[in-house]
């Protein structure tokens, strides 16, 4: 999926393998996802020429091959090297995680003497690994850091960790996200935790529905590590079949709870996200910086204590404190529209030059700043 030539900034985004944006758009359009594709990266069409990453057929080999290189090294080099045409036609490579925007870096090194593209390098996972990886692994990883033009974290956890090794730029960009659900009154009394993240805490979720046998609960996911827990009798878990059925999961909910473990990248912000625009009670764990993203809107409880996760929930389920307020969302900047205006900041100040822009950093609505040129 690539635009017709404009004229204007030539930006390559590259996605993870299998996130193929005419594929997503697919989709979108069956109802299996919340936005048109991912991450909303298609709203700046109207500022730029957008060129997408392809996931080129593999066989099976070539596929272990692949994979296994990438656990190895922490990022995808060989997806990346198949999209080298298009990230080296680009003025702006823009990537979502590490495990891109390492291979560009990979790249750039080995082919350190021909024009590269500039590159928004956002981060999310590197940085809560980063105590655990051996010292010439941390090495190795600053060394192809410093190629990137700039990094994206989103989360002020993530950035004081992400500025502790030096040689480019690292700002905070809030992430946003796309806002299907219309806020309407609760039509049930469940309990809903909606999510896939490493970081969120089952455990402590399952703990604390033991506690609170009279009330049902649904875990909308299909983590590995949620099949791992040893559930009691009164949660279901089973991934939600598409967005008319979590629309629906939202509807029936009087409480939505984000359990989280510690982490350093704001897990859990889509989802709460989604709670707010759907004007739901709100519970999350405080970890990640996700009190900026949850602001006044949620009520928050300290990591591993099931007990007051209990009784928190206990407290929304009979309505103890108010619900969520979507014009939160529009207040905190954190719709798609947003988002993707962040990029764009960034975007023109690697191609215009002059300072970081401040805005792309702050909690506050850009909807007033159009995604036109």
């Amino acid at each position: 999926m690539t635009s017709e030539p404009t004229g204007r900034p030539r930006i390559a985004v590259l996605l993870a393998y299998e996130q193929d944006a005419s594929r997503w758009i697919e989709r979108f359009e069956r109802g299996e996802v919340l936005d048109r594709t991912p991450y909303g990266y298609d709203l700046a069409a109207s500022r730029f020429e957008l060129a997408w990453s392809q996931s080129h057929a593999e066989g099976a080999r070539a596929r272990r091959i692949r994979r296994s290189l990438a656990a190895r090294l922490g990022f995808d080099v060989v997806h990346a090297w198949r999209n080298r045409r298009m990230l080296a036609a680009a003025d702006v490579i823009w990537t979502h995680t590490e495990r891109e925007h390492l291979a560009v870096a990979a790249m750039h090194r080995m082919r350190s003497r021909r024009r590269r593209a500039k590159v928004i390098a956002q981060t999310i996972w590197l940085w809560d690994a980063w105590p655990e990886l051996s010292r010439s692994r941390r090495r190795f990883t600053a060394w192809l850091l410093r190629t990137n033009d700039i990094e994206a974290v989103h989360s002020r956890v993530n950035l004081a960790v992400a500025r502790t090794v030096s040689g480019r730029p690292v700002v905070l960009v809030p992430f946003g996200s796309a806002n299907p659900f219309e806020p309407t009154a609760a039509d049930g009394d469940l309990v809903l935790a909606v999510g896939n993240d490493r970081h969120r805490d089952w455990a402590t979720l399952a703990d604390a529905a033991r506690r609170l046998p009279h009330l049902s609960f649904r875990v909308a996911t299909s983590a590995a590590a949620a099949a791992r827990v040893a559930w009691p009798e009164n949660v279901e878990v089973r991934p939600a079949a598409g967005r008319a059925e979590l629309e629906l999961l939202y509807s029936r909910a009087s409480v939505v709870v984000l359990p989280l473990r510690p982490n350093a990248h704001a897990s859990g912000a889509t989802s709460l996200i989604e709670a707010i625009a759907a004007g739901r009670r709100i519970i999350t764990t405080r970890a990640g910086g996700i009190e900026e993203y949850g602001g006044r809107d949620a009520r928050y409880v300290e990591p591993g204590d099931p007990t007051a996760l209990a009784e928190a929930i206990h407290a929304g389920v009979e309505q103890g404190f108010q619900p969520a307020d979507p014009a939160g969302l529009i207040e905190r900047g954190l719709t798609q529209q947003d988002y993707v205006a962040r990029y764009c900041l960034i975007t023109d100040w690697l191609l215009l030059g002059g300072r970081v822009p401040p805005d792309a950093s702050e909690f506050q609505s850009l909807s007033a700043r159009p995604l036109t040129g």
